[in-house]
């Protein structure tokens, strides 16, 4: 047994020691918010040019309040220090002439693709005045030659929609502000439950937050992937590195081969539980910091400790024996593969389990062990929570089918580590597990 702690130390001291886990730290965290961070940043800073849009107003009455809806737009895009945080629109009206309307537009689109106009607009003679209502009213046609900018059609159709409706409403001698009133939405209020203070008292229920309501279970989801990613491949690349180099002929002299493999992977659970306490801390700090320390369920950090440990325990058995039948990373690239499915499980259904967390497709994954510790965690973080003995359940079933894995996984690295040459079938890897 001290042998087995032997390994697990030096595997542990050797992968904190490195500069890459000093680079995995920074790196997770821009993996997981990278994209909203650069989204916050980016925003009203990369493009602010004005963007000039002619306009071929067919109606004869359009341009006008579109020149005026677009003032109002430009002046409260400007923050408080009259900074612009998006793109002014400037319009241009076009003279127009129905019998060369195909000549217009294509030097309309010339002078796009000359970038001296950004789009041009074309608007339907009868867009205004919608006639019958049986008729569909006839679109605003929009040309540009960036088809990803969507600001512009955005704008265009709540405006000229909310001048649509208003000509409608004159035309039938009704009050569009009577209409506008009569058609203000009622909100719901998207609330908790209620609940009895440890005084007596009637606490009320808090409104949702939907956005951590669905942040919190997916970033628990996404530290779980990010620790199995970092320590799984290390454990994979460093059993063959050592297998190429005969250095596993060296310990098998000293320790036996499943101490060796359960060292591995002790100090590689270590490693993972490292990374996720700073996370943890480091998580909580922030949310502290901003008083959103509440949302963070500290309750769970025993329960997500323990199911992560059984996850590196379990994949990472594979791995080391995946790794032990191999000469080279590239040979175990098959053999991996089905691992990788496994692991790809809780990734491909997290989108239906943050949606009915307590649907039986969601209790059926959390309960099937190689998606336990992910699914499971998930399930906990949201309310209303996950019964006790479904917990439970989870919790032996992992613990079991880890257990399994180890020894199967034992078996297959005792034989595999002095194995040279051509990489086994599959059929003869399932063979050593029941032979040895």
């Amino acid at each position: 047994m001290s042998k087995l702690w032997v390994v697990a130390m030096r595997e542990y001291r050797s992968t904190v020691r490195t500069k890459a886990f000093v680079v995995a730290i920074i790196l997770v965290p821009v993996f997981m918010f990278g994209g909203i961070g650069v989204t916050a940043l980016t925003k009203g800073r990369i493009d602010n040019a004005p963007k000039k849009i002619a306009v071929l107003d067919r109606s004869g009455r359009a341009y006008d309040f579109l020149v005026e809806a677009a003032a109002i737009r430009n002046e409260r895009i400007k923050d408080d220090t009259g900074k612009l945080t998006d793109s002014p629109f400037e319009f241009e009206n076009i003279e127009v002439e129905e019998a060369r309307l195909d000549a217009i537009r294509l030097e309309l689109s010339d002078r796009i693709r000359k970038n001296t106009l950004f789009a041009f607009i074309e608007i339907a003679p009868e867009v205004i005045d919608a006639g019958d209502p049986s008729v569909a009213v006839p679109p605003i046609r929009y040309y540009s030659n960036q088809p990803t900018y969507d600001s512009i059609t955005r704008w265009l159709s709540s405006v000229v929609n909310d001048k649509v409706r208003s000509a409608r409403l004159a035309a039938a001698g009704i009050d569009p502000a009577l209409v506008d009133r009569a058609m203000v939405p009622v909100s719901v209020d998207n609330l908790g439950l209620l609940e009895r203070t440890a005084s007596g008292d009637v606490k009320q229920a808090e409104r949702v937050n939907p956005m951590l309501v669905f942040m919190v279970p997916f970033g628990i989801l996404m530290l779980m992937w990010m620790a199995l990613m970092l320590t799984t491949q290390p454990i994979l690349s460093g059993v063959i590195e050592e297998k190429m180099q005969k250095i596993s002929e060296v310990l098998l002299g000293s320790v036996r081969p499943f101490e060796l493999m359960l060292g591995k992977l002790v100090g590689f659970a270590g490693v993972a539980i490292t990374l996720i306490g700073i996370y943890l801390i480091g998580g909580y700090a922030v949310a502290n910091y901003y008083g959103k320390a509440d949302i963070i369920p500290m309750h769970l950090v025993g329960w997500f400790m323990m199911f992560m440990a059984l996850a590196i325990f379990m994949y990472g058995a594979l791995f080391l024996a995946a790794g032990a039948c191999c000469n080279e990373l590239r040979e175990a690239q098959n053999l991996v593969m089905p691992i990788w499915l496994l692991l790809l499980i809780p990734m491909f259904s997290v989108g239906t389990v943050l949606q009915y967390p307590s649907s039986n497709f969601a209790v059926g994954l959390s309960l099937f062990p190689p998606a336990t510790p992910l699914v499971m965690m998930v399930r906990m973080s949201m309310a209303p929570g996950v019964p006790l003995w479904q917990v439970g359940i989870g919790a032996i079933g992992t613990i079991l089918t880890t257990l399994l894995f180890v020894w199967a996984s034992g078996r297959v690295f005792r034989v595999g580590l002095l194995m040279q040459g051509k990489p086994p079938k599959p059929t003869e890897i399932i063979k050593w597990v029941f032979q040895g």
